[in-house]
């Protein structure tokens, strides 16, 4: 299992591995941070060998960073418009030369660590990320791929400080809200994924986007918090005429990706139960 993220430059950041050692010790003292052989060996102060990333060894996960030449490929200017950590006033880095691929790899399969492993490689990662954004101002963007949208790095650094070790959901996870032409509200999430959780798709639903918005957040906070607790015909909330079953199901981006899709049935006004979730996501 790998976690990834991308840090969009304007130049070759030329790292030197033992200051980005000595930046994650600055800022996570209870990180206990190796260079592994091939960053050692490297024949220069600034950094790995040229065609090698710098590899560390943090707590028995492997990091790797890799600095790439080139354009991140991505229509980074259409994200920046649906990413909600991202600055309204100020423009994608589309002209970015040069990205940095930093990666996590976990002991054991995905199979074996489950939603717990993943959720403590997203924290490694994230603390990785901000620690290299505290290395300068090279970093233009953080891109998180399994979510989909760009992050301000002065954002992404002062979350992380805020709320690491905590999960950062609201980095992790992209929550998506537009309506169809002919007004109907939607929603979905982006970067479940990458916790070993499904992502949430609502396909309609009678809410406005607002409250939407909350509903996406709250399930996948739920989620993250606690899981992959809410089954196939569970039913997780109601509204005033409607209650709310989730299906596993594929996903209508992506029919290989199997998500849970939130579905508003009608009820009777005054329901004699229901099973699941319904406490915890129910609405007023």
């Amino acid at each position: 299992m790998v976690s990834l993220a991308f840090l969009l430059m304007d130049q070759d950041p030329k790292l030197a591995a033992q200051d980005v050692v000595d930046q994650l010790h600055t800022d996570w003292p209870d990180l206990t941070v190796h260079l592994e052989a091939a960053a050692q060996e490297a024949p220069t102060p600034d950094g790995p060998t040229p065609d090698g990333p710098i590899v560390l060894d943090v707590g028995g996960s492997l990091v790797a960073l890799m600095s790439v030449p080139g354009p991140l490929g991505d229509d980074l200017a259409e994200i920046a418009q649906h990413s909600r950590l991202w600055p309204s006033d100020r423009n994608a880095p589309t002209d970015a030369s040069h990205h940095l691929i930093v990666s996590v790899f976990s002991q054991g399969s995905q199979g074996d660590r489950g939603h717990t492993g993943a959720i403590a490689d997203a924290v490694l990662l994230s603390q990785v990320v901000a620690s290299l954004v505290g290395l300068g101002d090279a970093v233009k963007a953080v891109y998180l791929g399994s979510a989909g949208h760009l992050i301000a790095p002065e954002t992404f650094r002062t979350l992380a400080a805020e709320v690491l070790p905590r999960p950062l959901v609201l980095a992790w996870v992209a929550l998506n809200v537009g309506a169809r032409q002919d007004g109907t509200i939607t929603g979905h999430t982006r970067g479940m994924d990458m916790l070993g959780l499904l992502n949430l798709e609502i396909p309609e639903t009678p809410e406005d986007a607002s409250t939407t918005l909350d509903r996406l957040a709250s399930i996948a906070d739920y989620l993250v918090q606690n899981g992959p607790v809410i089954g196939d015909g569970d039913t997780i909330g109601s509204t005033p005429v409607a209650e709310i079953v989730a299906h596993h199901v594929p996903s209508v981006f992506d029919p290989e990706e199997t998500v849970i899709r939130l579905s508003f049935g009608f009820v009777d006004p005054q329901p004699q139960g229901t099973k699941g979730f319904f406490s915890k996501f129910r609405r007023s």
